[in-house]
């Protein structure tokens, strides 16, 4: 289900709202929980309802390696090696399985089958967290977190296609706070507007840019030089507007329910270095790989950075 689609806007959205609100406001609060967590799946099953089954699967078998990490003294690392592997190995399988037969076939002559695999939306998102997720419980820095809250912390809709990533300390507690369990005007009308200004970014400015460069792409043995700037420009404004207004929906409609999400693009294309640049254009995807990979592999000794062994 996309953010700027008729049935979210008018449908979805308004009834997640209210539900969510009003079982609050009677005291179900578990129920709340439980229903945004439906929703949630609602919202990622839509056009396939396969993709359901596949991230209910990540998330209890990751539950399973968080319950035992967290409460056993004994064969803590060979879980924590064993979730690894499993994380990694289902994206390498939906994300790059076909792309590395490819490549051995080319390679080497080689003639293996490829398989028609059907990407899920935001598999890479939801197991970084994870992957987050296991590695913080392997360190002992997780409390006991039930079911319906880890997977709502999985699965929360506005940040699980494009994310941003969150990591437990900044979602979790917010599903248990009662004071945001209340509707709030306030918040309300400040995620109508961002998430406003996104739809704006994404319907008026990204998708007429990309009909441009659609354009363009299909009419390449056409283009003069002129044209083959512009369509170059479009797409550059296209995948910028995309990405920024699917970041300010998303922080949107997280504070119309009282959810503060994380910074994910900040003007990049105000950077003077290709490091700035990064760290504008997706922040928590660079604070993803420096905490949970760069710095277990020893990057950043220096600043005493700590591993994970």
């Amino acid at each position: 289900m996309l953010f700027n689609s008729y049935i979210f806007i008018l449908f979805f959205l308004p009834i997640c709202i209210s539900g969510y609100f009003i079982l609050n406001h009677f005291k179900y609060k578990k129920t709340a929980q439980i229903f945004l967590l439906g929703m949630s799946l609602w919202f990622y099953g839509y056009f396939n309802i396969s993709y359901i089954l596949l991230i209910i699967s990540s998330v209890v078998i990751n539950y399973f390696f968080y319950r035992f990490l967290n409460f056993t003294k004994g064969g803590r690392k060979c879980f924590f090696y064993a979730a690894l592997f499993f994380n990694i190995g289902l994206l390498f399988y939906f994300k790059y399985y076909n792309f590395f037969l490819e490549n051995i076939n080319f390679v080497f002559k080689q003639n293996f089958v490829l398989k028609s695999i059907l990407l899920p939306l935001g598999i890479s998102f939801f197991t970084f967290q994870q992957i987050s997720f296991i590695a913080d419980a392997y360190k002992g820095e997780i409390p006991n977190y039930h079911f319906v809250e880890y997977a709502s912390f999985v699965t929360y809709f506005p940040q699980l296609i494009a994310g941003p990533i969150v990591t437990h300390d900044e979602l979790i507690p917010q599903f248990l706070d009662d004071t945001k369990k209340r509707f709030c005007w306030d918040n309300f009308a400040k995620g109508i507007y961002i998430f406003s200004l996104g739809l704006g970014k994404k319907v008026l400015l990204a998708d007429t840019f990309g009909n441009a460069a659609n354009w363009g792409f299909d009419n390449i043995a056409s283009l003069n030089s002129t044209n083959a700037i512009l369509t170059m420009l479009s797409y550059t404004v296209q995948i910028y507007f995309d990405f920024s207004g699917y970041c300010d929906m998303a922080v949107g409609i997280g504070k119309m329910m009282n959810i503060n999400l994380p910074l994910n693009f900040n003007s990049p294309y105000k950077a003077l270095t290709i490091t700035e640049f990064w760290n504008r254009w997706h922040i928590t995807l660079t604070k993803f790989f420096t905490k949970y990979v760069y710095i277990p592999l020893g990057g950043n000794r220096v600043g005493g950075g700590q591993n994970l062994h």
